[in-house]
């Protein structure tokens, strides 16, 4: 009601300017006689939508429903959203429950906030539920939903996701890119003390150092060197830019009606990142068939992307686009978040020297003062552990991780 009487003091004051502007030209009874119509005219709307709005009767799918904040009409809750989504979704919970609905914009949304329900979603029924919403963004940049986090469960989604799980993340496979990583996260720390008593850009060092390794995994030695570090440094201005953009709340997203007219230009950003996405994974995939094409092989282990291209030599339904999607799935999904964690667990350190002592002392508990961190220590590191678990807490790189939607009502 209080919006109806801003609208109604807005109306008034609109009345008076169009009677002393209109008396020059026309007669002042005649133009209060047409703005008193009008303005009648909205009274009569506004009080039809208050009426409905307060004694309409919900619908039975209304019902249904369980309890939530009410926001706005066709707005929703949209005005009322904090930046840390995380902290309100909590505290929304401690008033309506594990489970509660909120409209945002024309989407009707269910957080649920408990371990039981979040088990009963991502395990017990997650043949309906396995879905994901897409954004508008997230399908630009994988050219139409071809990858495993975007396209729907099927056939298709299914052997991407078996394929991904025994080839990428099998224990023979990383058995033998450990060598790599040990490699790798000493090359870093051997370019930190080259830095002391400088900056240092944490979270591209971290970047590049995950890039490295994630990109060996995905296509072994195919670049290598310095060109294998600008191609780094050039795809985490892409990824970074990406992931900013597919995160970034999109109107078009919650009003689908106007996504032909990308209101805030989100679409047209990152179909200007593609062109470079394209350019850094084609020439890679160019160089890898000219790897195979020669008979040149370093190892007996095959990359992931040399299984992807012997599955599209043998005419199955794969092909190169769909092959760049479930690549850039995996550079973004496993480089990004993770020097985004790695930042934030280093922000935290620094900001609290107590904690970087106990660190530090661990540290050398476990390791000892000569020796080198082996990825064996990390299980015995449990205040670094703890440490990393409250940065998820804090800092999550997903707050919501990816929205769910149901194939049945």
């Amino acid at each position: 009601m209080a919006v109806v009487c801003i609208e109604f003091m807005n109306l008034c004051y609109i009345k008076q300017c169009y009677l002393s502007i209109s008396s020059s030209i026309l007669s002042s009874k005649m133009m209060e006689e047409l703005v008193s119509s009008a303005f009648g005219f909205l009274i009569v709307i506004a009080s039809i939508f208050c009426y409905s709005l307060i004694f309409k009767k919900p619908s039975k799918e209304t019902a249904l429903l369980p309890p939530g904040p009410r926001g706005l009409p066709i707005l929703g809750y949209l005005p009322f959203l904090s930046t840390n989504l995380h902290h309100q979704f909590t505290e929304l919970a401690h008033r309506y429950g594990p489970i509660y609905r909120i409209w945002l914009g024309k989407k009707l949304c269910l957080v649920i906030n408990s371990p039981s329900l979040i088990k009963e979603v991502v395990r017990d029924q997650d043949m309906i539920l396995a879905n994901h919403d897409a954004p508008v963004a997230g399908l630009i940049a994988t050219y139409g939903g071809l990858d495993i986090v975007w396209s729907p469960n099927g056939p298709y989604w299914r052997d991407m996701r078996k394929l991904f799980v025994r080839e990428l993340l099998s224990n023979n496979n990383l058995e033998a890119s450990y060598k790599l990583r040990k490699d790798e996260v000493r090359k870093a720390i051997r370019n930190v003390y080259t830095k002391i008593g400088t900056s240092i850009e944490i979270g591209e060092l971290a970047f590049v150092t995950e890039f490295n390794v994630v990109l060996n995994l995905l296509w072994g030695g195919t670049i290598d060197g310095d060109k294998r570090d600008k191609v780094g440094a050039e795809f985490h201005k892409v990824a970074t830019k990406v992931v900013d953009l597919i995160g970034k709340p999109n109107i078009s997203d919650f009003f689908p009606v106007l996504a032909r007219f990308d209101i805030q230009g989100i679409a047209k950003e990152m179909k200007n990142c593609l062109p470079h996405i394209d350019g850094i994974l084609d020439n890679v995939i160019n160089e890898r068939m000219k790897m195979d094409s020669g008979g040149g092989e370093e190892d007996n282990r095959k990359d992931f992307l040399k299984i992807l291209l012997e599955l599209k030599e043998k005419n199955t339904s794969i092909n190169l686009i769909q092959i760049k999607a479930i690549l850039m799935d995996i550079v973004v999904g496993g480089t990004d978040t993770t020097a985004t964690t790695v930042e934030w667990v280093m922000t935290e350190i620094l900001r609290n020297p107590d904690v970087m002592k106990r660190v530090q002392q661990e540290i050398t508990n476990v390791v000892g003062i000569n020796n080198s961190v082996e990825e064996f220590h990390v299980a015995k590191r449990k205040y670094l552990y703890a440490i990393v678990k409250e940065t998820f807490r804090l800092h999550p790189p997903l707050p919501l991780l990816v929205p769910r939607i149901s194939s049945e009502s």
